[in-house]
């Protein structure tokens, strides 16, 4: 008969745990592993006390139901059907105990049964042991108490000691609303405040949810990828936001992830997309990227929303001129003469290169000598645009100064640095060298100044901007200046 060779598990040793807490992690992802855990818990409410050397994450959920799943790694292999709704693997919880601090005290209330544990990480490492179960029965009681003047019927508070990492109070509110946006439009509360000698009596903070303001041409739409359902729901933003001009990718009561993915060069388009129970099998291993379907979603969003996300396109470029001719307005009505006749500061020029404003020369290759003024290093002046030069972009484009005194911008198309910003859209960083162009014509003499600071228009004859008119106000923050020159 033969035998079966005896099996055995490899065990980890105890210094797993070092290499889980020296592991590189973000403080505030992991005090949100704590929220997930709270608001799997049903609970309605979450509380995050900031102490000088403690945190505590409280809430009212119905209770953990092993207290001991709070120290073991990866529970969620072993324990199907624990997990939350979130969670997959059951790590969330213990990476955060592990990582926030040397040691935690955990209490949880459940159906009338208090339980409560102690881990200590660094006696664990000293003696060489992986943190012991709690074997002890349950108490009896009628309520947890969360803080000093607060106590609920069930819930889980969780307290880490000892050394917990410095943390940012309004970086850790503006993350929760980011974040938890979709669990508060369905009622769940989060409270956040510092506690410690600064502030002994600090209110509590209200998270409020995500506000990209008032909508344009809202669109809103059911869809379904292989019986996977989604919705989508966005607009278009009346105002520029680096924080909402993106897609926010919801599922269960959170955003799992914000991308550019969609509405990149969009300025303007924010767009909200909600997933249903069947995709969870779909996100990543930290709940923080769609991976499954990603692409196939994707496709179908821009399918479906094709005429929106054109419309996007035509509004982003609009409202970015119009916000950058009142950006450029304002500078200028904060640095210059009242006149704007030194709002510009003009260049010295070498001696013998003076050359007459009035006529205009047809564009031709320039010579070295063009567009050069003053020496390689410009002394800074005190108020109005510095100008930085570079001879090797003066093949971008041609500036030309009509008889009517407009200024005419063109780009050259068979640039590679132009090409590229056209396909990849990139009306600002058309902008910019168009600034560059005229920032720095001004620069050549008074004359020019005031013929471009005047109440005037300069016409950009670039497809990618699609011929809009900019008001003539030009400010010093240029990524890629271009040289204007000067016709004879």
């Amino acid at each position: 008969m033969r035998r079966t060779p005896h099996r055995r598990e490899a065990t980890p040793v105890a210094h797993m745990i070092l290499s889980k807490r020296m592991a590189d992690h973000k403080p505030h992802d992991m005090i949100c592993e704590l929220v997930d855990n709270a608001l799997d818990a049903e609970a309605q409410r979450v509380w995050i006390e900031l102490g000088r050397r403690s945190i505590t994450v409280a809430d009212d959920g119905h209770g953990m139901v092993d207290i001991n799943d709070a120290i073991r790694f990866g529970k969620g292999t072993r324990a199907p059907g624990r997990g939350g709704v979130l969670g997959r693997y059951g790590v969330g919880m213990t990476d955060a105990l592990c990582k926030l601090g040397p040691r935690a005290d955990i209490t949880t209330l459940r159906g009338g049964e208090l339980r409560r544990l102690r881990v200590d990480w660094e006696e664990c490492l000293r003696n060489g042991h992986f943190p012991f179960l709690d074997e002890s029965r349950p108490q009896r009681a009628s309520g947890i108490p969360l803080f000093d003047d607060m106590t609920t019927r069930s819930g889980t508070r969780v307290h880490i000691h000892g050394q917990a990492p410095g943390l940012q109070l309004d970086k850790l509110c503006r993350l929760l609303t980011e974040r938890y946006t979709p669990g508060i439009w369905d009622g769940r509360e989060i409270f956040v405040r510092r506690d410690g000698p600064a502030s002994p009596s600090a209110n509590w903070i209200v998270i409020e949810d995500m506000n990209p303001g008032e909508l344009e041409d809202v669109i809103e739409y059911d869809g379904e990828i292989d019986g996977r359902r989604y919705h989508v729901y966005g607009g278009l933003m009346t105002q520029r936001s680096v924080v909402y001009n993106r897609a926010f990718i919801g599922f269960a009561y959170r955003f799992v992830e914000e991308t550019t993915e969609l509405v990149k060069g969009l300025s303007t388009a924010h767009l909200q997309i909600f997933l249903d129970e069947a995709w969870k099998e779909c996100l990543g291993t930290h709940k923080n990227r769609l991976e499954i379907g990603r692409e196939e979603l994707f496709e179908d969003i821009r399918a479906r929303a094709k005429d929106w996300l054109a419309a996007a396109a035509h509004k982003a470029e609009a409202l970015q001129l119009t916000s950058l001719a009142l950006e450029l307005e304002n500078y200028l009505a904060r640095m210059a003469h009242p006149q704007g006749s030194d709002a510009v500061t003009p260049v010295e020029r070498r001696t013998g290169a003076r050359r007459d404003a009035s006529r205009i020369r047809e564009p031709h290759r320039p010579t070295e000598s063009e567009g050069a003024a003053g020496d390689e290093v410009t002394a800074k002046p005190r108020r109005g645009i510095s100008i930085a030069w570079d001879t090797a972009l003066r093949q971008m484009g041609e500036l030309r100064v009509g008889d009517d005194g407009e200024i005419l911008v063109i780009m050259n198309p068979d640039d590679p640095r132009i090409r590229v910003l056209r396909e990849r859209r990139d009306c600002p960083g058309l902008v910019h060298i168009i600034s560059g162009y005229v920032a720095q014509y001004a620069a050549l003499s008074e004359d020019n100044a005031r013929r471009v600071l005047r109440a005037g228009i300069v016409r950009a004859a670039d497809p990618g901007l699609r011929e809009h008119e900019l008001y003539a106000y030009y400010y010093d923050r240029v990524d890629q200046p271009a040289v204007a020159h000067e016709g004879e």
